[in-house]
């Protein structure tokens, strides 16, 4: 009974475009290092509002998210293109599906950083505008990810 139920699930891959893959692990990274960085960045807010205009340990925090994300990247497409053997072509569809996903990620992007801009009017803290800022960009790189992965699903 046992060796039914284990040999029926052999056969079962994800028929995922190399493209698909990769913006799949992309989309993990850059979700998981956004969390990270949301759940260091928030017990420094009743610092910075209290007065101080970057709390101590907040360059060190950006440096750090971004640094994850690059060798996280770097490492699991590494990875990504041993396991499959070679990086295929992109197909058409998934050139198109990049090419919407980078126009939907300008359109986060530009929306928070005019969003930084007209709260710099308002006479907020340094410290809440720089994670405007941070917090723009990496929710940027979670939708070209999310976007590319819709688009090209969409397609398949």
């Amino acid at each position: 009974m046992q060796q039914e139920t284990i040999s029926g699930n052999e056969g079962k891959t994800i028929k995922a475009s190399f493209q698909q893959r990769s913006a799949g692990i992309s989309l993990v990274i850059t979700g998981t290092v956004a969390l990270y960085y949301i759940a260091r960045a928030w017990p420094m807010r009743p610092i910075a509002l209290a007065g101080a205009a970057i709390p101590a340990g907040f360059g060190s925090l950006v440096l750090t998210t971004f640094a994850l994300i690059i060798v996280a990247e770097i490492v699991l497409q590494i990875v990504l293109v041993i396991g499959a053997g070679a990086a295929s072509k992109p197909t058409s569809h998934d050139q198109m599906a990049a090419l919407k996903a980078n126009r939907n990620a300008y359109g986060v992007l530009a929306a928070g950083s005019l969003g930084v801009v007209g709260l710099l009017f308002a006479g907020l803290p340094a410290f809440c505008l720089a994670n405007l800022a941070v917090l723009a960009l990496l929710l940027a790189e979670i939708t070209k990810f999310a976007s590319q992965l819709f688009f090209g699903r969409r397609h398949a």
